[in-house]
C-alpha cells in the first residue's frame, strides 16, 4: 500500500545583509537557474493555454520543488534538477544559496511588503526522515508540526488558514482535497506576498477608458494609467519594455509589450535566463516617453503537474508498475510519488502600486549618463497582449510573471 504526501508552498520576500564571495556566485548561479526554469515554466503555461492570461510565481514553484527534491534521490532527483536547472550546482552549494536568498529578500523600505514563510506538517506518527525534516528547519526556516490528517477538514482548514494569513487573505482554499486521510503523510508548504507602491504613483486624474485589443474576440474598453516622464526603458527587436520600479528601488515591473503583428508566445520563444541577465542588466537606458498601462486584477489557478512532465521532470509522479517508481528515500523509507502540483496566485495593478500572492501546492501519494543628443520621446501603449515580471534586483531573480492575452 502506498501512502500519499502532499507539499503545500506559500511565499513572499526578504533583504539587506552581506555574502561571502562564494555565496554571491552561489547565489548568482541560483538565480540564473531560477529564471530559466521561470520562462520554460510559462511558456509551457502559455502553449498549454493558449489564448488565456496566466499569472504565476516562478520563483515559488521553484522553492517548493527545491525543498521536494532534497528527500528525493537517483533519476527523480537528475530530473527534477534538470528541469529546475540546478544541475551544476552541489547540494551544499544549493541550499546555500536557497537561504541565502531567503535572506536577502526582506525590504527595509516600509512602502513594500514581501514576506516568505515556509511550514511543514506531517501525520501523527507517520515515519518522516528526521535528516529532511531537519533541512527543512534549516535550509528554508521551515516551520515543522504533526497534524491529525485521518480529520482531513481540520488539517485542511489550520494549513488553509496559514496560507490567508502568510498570504494577507489574498490566497485561500489551497489544500481544499489535498489530504487523502489514508494515504497522505506530509504537506510542506512555502508562502509568497507581495504589495509595493510605485517609486512614481500613476496620476488617477488621467485614467481613462481605453480599448484594449486581447489575442482573441472583441475588443474591449478598459480603464488605462498614463504617466509622461524619463523611464528606464528599452527598445528590442520586435518588443518595447519599460521598468517600473517600486520605492525602496530594488524591486520592480518590467512590462514587455510585442510589436504589432507579434505576440506574447513569439517573444517567450526568444526569451530564457541568460537572455533575461543580458537584457535587463546592461539593456535598459534612461528615455523621455509616454506610458499607457492598463489597471488590472485577477487570481487563477494552476494545475502544474502536466507543464512539469512536458518540460522532463517525470519519475516523480510515477506510480505505475510499469515505469520507474519515484524516489523519495530521503523524506521516507517506502515508497512516495508527487500525485498533485498545485500553485493559486492573485495580482492587482493601479495607480498606487502592485500587490500580489501566490501559493504552490505539491501533492505526493506514496509511492544607466547624459546624452548629447536625446532620443525622440517613445510612446508604449499597452493596449495589446503583454507580459509582465515583477523581480527582486538584488537577487536578479523573477518573482512572479504575467501573461496577458485578455483582460
Amino acid at each position: 500500500m502506498k501512502a500519499n504526501l502532499c507539499f503545500l508552498l506559500a511565499f513572499v520576500w526578504t533583504a539587506g545583509f552581506k555574502l561571502s564571495a562564494a555565496a554571491e556566485s552561489d547565489l548568482s548561479k541560483l538565480a540564473v537557474a531560477k529564471n530559466t526554469f521561470a520562462f520554460k515554466l510559462l511558456k509551457q503555461l502559455s502553449t498549454q493555454q493558449p489564448g488565456a492570461r496566466v499569472f504565476v510565481s516562478p520563483y515559488s514553484a521553484a522553492t517548493a520543488l527545491q525543498m521536494a527534491a532534497n528527500g528525493a534521490a537517483g533519476q527523480t532527483k537528475t530530473e527534477m534538477q534538470q528541469v529546475l536547472e540546478t544541475t551544476g550546482l552541489s547540494t551544499a552549494e544549493l541550499n546555500a544559496a536557497c537561504k541565502a536568498a531567503s535572506e536577502l529578500l526582506n525590504p527595509k523600505d516600509t512602502n513594500v511588503i514581501l514576506t516568505t514563510a515556509n511550514a511543514l506538517w506531517y501525520r501523527q506518527g507517520a515515519a518522516a526522515k528526521p535528516g529532511f525534516l531537519e533541512a527543512n528547519r534549516k535550509i528554508f526556516s521551515s516551520t515543522v508540526k504533526s497534524l491529525d490528517f485521518g480529520n482531513a477538514p481540520a488539517a485542511e482548514a489550520e494549513i488553509n488558514q496559514w496560507a490567508s494569513d502568510q498570504t494577507h487573505g489574498r490566497i485561500t482554499g489551497i489544500a481544499n482535497g489535498m489530504i487523502d486521510p489514508l494515504y497522505t503523510d506530509l504537506i510542506l508548504a512555502n508562502a509568497i506576498y507581495f504589495k509595493g507602491k510605485w517609486l512614481d504613483p500613476f496620476d488617477a486624474k488621467l485614467t481613462k477608458e481605453r480599448p484594449f485589443h486581447p489575442a482573441a474576440g472583441a475588443v474591449k474598453n478598459l480603464p488605462m494609467m498614463e504617466m509622461a516622464k524619463k523611464f528606464t526603458y528599452r527598445k528590442g527587436s520586435g518588443y518595447q519594455a519599460v521598468r517600473l520600479p517600486y520605492m525602496g528601488y530594488d524591486l520592480a515591473m518590467y512590462v514587455f509589450l510585442p510589436d504589432p503583428g507579434s505576440s506574447p508566445a513569439k517573444l517567450l520563444q526568444i526569451m530564457n535566463g541568460d537572455d533575461w541577465r543580458r537584457v535587463t542588466i546592461p539593456g535598459f537606458s534612461a528615455h523621455e516617453g509616454l506610458v499607457v498601462l492598463p489597471k488590472f486584477k485577477f487570481e487563477n489557478t494552476l494545475e502544474l503537474i502536466a507543464p512539469l512532465k512536458a518540460l522532463g521532470m517525470k519519475t516523480a509522479f510515477n506510480n505505475q508498475k510499469s515505469q520507474p517508481d519515484a524516489d523519495f528515500s530521503g523524506m521516507f523509507s517506502d515508497p512516495h510519488h508527487i500525485s498533485e502540483v498545485r500553485q493559486k496566485a492573485f495580482v492587482q495593478v493601479s495607480e498606487e502600486g502592485t500587490e500580489a500572492a501566490a501559493v504552490t501546492a505539491l501533492a505526493v501519494d506514496s509511492m544607466s549618463g547624459p546624452e548629447p543628443n536625446p532620443p525622440k520621446p517613445f510612446q508604449m501603449i499597452v493596449d495589446r497582449p503583454f507580459v509582465f515580471a515583477i523581480v527582486d534586483a538584488r537577487s536578479e531573480m523573477i518573482l512572479f510573471m504575467g501573461l496577458v492575452n485578455t483582460l
